[in-house]
């Protein structure tokens, strides 16, 4: 049983009991976007963060080439194929990136995402590059009314977000995270082993000090991203605290499985952030 003496307190509360009688469209819906053929799983490992971490309703937004693997790892969620004219469903979390690639399709898909639109969008690995390449050299993206975004680097992708040498980054992570927090008018999730979440105006900081070793390994970032969207979706407001709940439970749950002599892979890890969430709702942490 999970010991909740675990959950830092910046954090309590943020995962309150469900109510009996929901459905599956008020414990939060997300829309995730990516795939390419260079990188087929990503969004389908991204939509298994969100299932496990509690989505009523998993979109896939992916090309043709990830249809088998997503009808196979996640049989529930719908399906749209990926094109740069395709409209993803409306959900309450958009997470965009994953295994998107580098070319003018991506560029043209983000665009389609981001330009005039309210929501929640959180952003990750080439949604990330994409945006670098627009605002990293002058002021910045102004977010339009309605609109709230989480990016989640890693520091080398922050680099490319401020246009500066990765040693900058290292040298000064929370530093960093408030300057592109500043820059893109966004919440960040800096990823590294103490990954730190900066909310959009700068003065929060959550410093995680949960996870192990055995998270490097591909594929954990996309995870984490679902994981992010869905605690969005379910919290619905503070995006430093959905974030920030979803960082820990990421990393906590991989401790669990580390704990209990388990292989850590994606699936367990996977396996084990809905155990974990089930059992901090089931005590109303």
């Amino acid at each position: 049983m999970f010991d909740i003496s675990r959950l830092p307190s910046q954090i309590s509360g943020t995962f309150p009991k469900r109510p009996f009688n929901v459905h599956k469209r008020q414990v939060g819906t997300v829309s995730v976007v990516g795939g390419s053929s260079h990188y087929i799983h990503a969004p389908v490992i991204a939509g298994l963060g969100s299932r496990a971490a509690g989505a009523g309703l998993v979109h896939l937004v992916v090309p043709d080439a990830s249809r088998i693997s997503s009808g196979a790892l996640l049989p529930e969620a719908t399906f749209t194929k990926l094109t740069q004219s395709c409209v993803p469903p409306r959900a309450d979390v958009c997470a965009a990136g994953m295994g998107l690639g580098m070319s003018v399709s991506s560029e043209v898909t983000i665009s389609r995402l981001l330009s005039g639109s309210s929501g929640r969008f959180v952003l990750d690995a080439d949604a990330l590059s994409v945006l670098a390449g627009w605002y990293a050299k002058n002021e910045g993206y102004d977010p339009v009314a309605g609109q709230e975004i989480i990016l989640t680097p890693h520091e080398g992708e922050a680099a490319r977000l401020l246009g500066c040498a990765c040693a900058e980054v290292t040298s000064d992570r929370i530093g960093a995270a408030r300057a592109i927090a500043d820059r893109y008018g966004a919440t960040v999730v800096l990823k590294s082993e103490k990954t730190l979440v900066v909310s959009m105006d700068g003065q929060r900081v959550f410093e995680n000090t949960a996870g192990n070793p055995f998270m490097a390994m591909g594929g954990m970032g996309d995870l984490l991203a679902g994981v992010i969207a869905a605690r969005w979706s379910y919290l619905k407001g503070d995006p430093f605290l959905a974030a920030s709940s979803a960082v820990w439970l990421h990393s906590q749950a991989s401790d669990n499985v580390v704990e209990m002599l388990r292989d850590p892979s994606i699936a367990n890890i996977a396996a084990e952030i809905g155990s974990l969430r089930v059992q901090l709702e089931v005590q109303g942490a």
